[in-house]
């Protein structure tokens, strides 16, 4: 493990820190860390100014004590702007370097080093491929009281990382990094739930993991039955489940609670609740879909699916229900063929958009991002005109 720790000017007063149970009296924090946790290295970051003032003890005490020799990580001291990055780089080299997990202290943080830190954290969990585990750390300093708590921040750090996955899903449909925190933290929950001897409400956690995740693969699969119709619907089932673990969301992460409405608020619009896709309320779905694959840049599948829907509209009830034993394959070609001549010979815009998508730039004259978005919003429109002009009340 990596230890690393600041050091400001302050006057430290000596007091017993407390950490998982054991303590050690210092006036240093990162003494009572390295004590309490003997990591391998010993990083320490400070200003000139601070190093001069209490670098040569702390380090003395700390070989005193058999621990490593701490290296200096050198930040300056102003707040310019070429310094401010001097600092922020400096922070995420010690962190990302470290081939182990990293113990971070921000106790003796100097003016804005704690705030930086916790950028630079953010910075390197978002940018590297396999970021060191990282643990955060903060001594409450209590000199007149028999002890001062070191307290473990490291929940906050998760709450950062869960927060900005489900971003990248409400931005992309892709739930992997989401869905497998989530699944872990639910195993957890499972674990302790079982060993207090099943007391309470059984944790769902895990449920909502996997709805996140089934959810996940059908869109980004543009898997249009399991994720729209059928006993359990991939989009209703997240829904549900959200709501079924609102409170232990509230309860465990409760950061995460306002993310997770977002979440159902993109999801709501694709539950048919029973509706077929060749009904009014089934294609509003199929058309929300459409719109929400547009709303991210993802025009490919926003084009397959306004072409597939638009084909199911007032489609027999034996092509309309992808993935089910009712589905006739056959029967979905013909009245594919039948909805391709719907403008005589005039050509077909929604073919033109698809057909460019699918030749990937390799034609005479390629469109621009500009020209699928127009195209699509107009088409969308179209559909969404015709779609509104049904009787809500037919059943098919």
């Amino acid at each position: 493990m990596r230890l690393i720790s600041f050091l400001g000017t302050s006057n430290y007063g000596e007091t017993t820190y407390s950490f998982e149970g054991r303590t050690f009296r210092t006036r240093f924090v990162a003494h009572a860390l390295a004590s309490l946790t003997q990591p391998k290295e010993i990083r320490l970051v400070a200003t000139v100014e601070a190093w001069n003032q209490h670098g040569d003890a702390l380090s003395r005490g700390l070989y005193d004590a058999g621990h490593p020799v701490p290296d200096q990580v050198h930040v300056p001291t102003g707040g310019d702007p070429q310094q401010l990055w001097q600092m922020f780089l400096s922070i995420v080299d010690v962190i990302r370097s470290s081939s182990s997990p990293v113990l971070l202290d921000i106790t003796h943080g100097f003016r804005m080093q704690p705030f930086f830190a916790a950028a630079c954290i953010q910075y390197i969990q978002s940018v590297l491929p396999t970021p060191p585990q990282i643990r955060v750390v903060y001594g409450e300093y209590r000199g007149s009281e028999v002890e001062s708590p070191v307290w473990e921040l490291t929940p906050f750090l998760d709450v950062l990382s869960w927060s900005r996955n489900l971003m990248i899903f409400l931005r992309t449909g892709q739930a992997d990094d989401v869905a497998e925190p989530t699944e872990s933290l639910g195993r957890e929950l499972s674990r302790q739930w079982a060993i207090s001897g099943r007391q309470g409400t059984q944790p769902q956690l895990r449920a909502l993991a996997q709805a996140l995740s089934d959810f996940g693969d059908d869109f980004t699969a543009i898997r249009t039955g399991s994720l729209l119709i059928g006993e359990q619907p991939s989009a209703q089932r997240l829904c549900e489940v959200i709501e079924r673990t609102r409170d232990e969301v509230v309860q465990q992460l409760p950061a995460l609670a306002l993310v997770l409405d977002q979440v159902r608020s993109m999801v709501e619009p694709l539950c048919t609740r029973g509706a077929r896709l060749s009904t009014a309320n089934g294609q509003q779905v199929l058309i929300n879909l459409a719109r929400l694959y547009q709303k991210m840049g993802r025009y490919s599948e926003a084009i397959s699916v306004l072409r597939e829907g638009w084909i199911t509209f007032c489609a027999p009830a034996n092509c309309d229900m992808p993935g089910t034993l009712e589905f006739d394959n056959t029967a979905r070609q013909e009245h594919d063929k039948k909805w391709a001549r719907r403008n005589g010979d005039k050509p077909d815009p929604v073919a033109e958009v698809r057909n460019d998508i699918q030749h990937a730039g390799f034609n005479k004259q390629p469109h621009s991002r500009r020209w699928f978005e127009d195209q699509l919003t107009k088409l969308l429109d179209q559909w969404e005109a015709l779609v509104s002009s049904m009787d809500e009340t037919e059943e098919k």
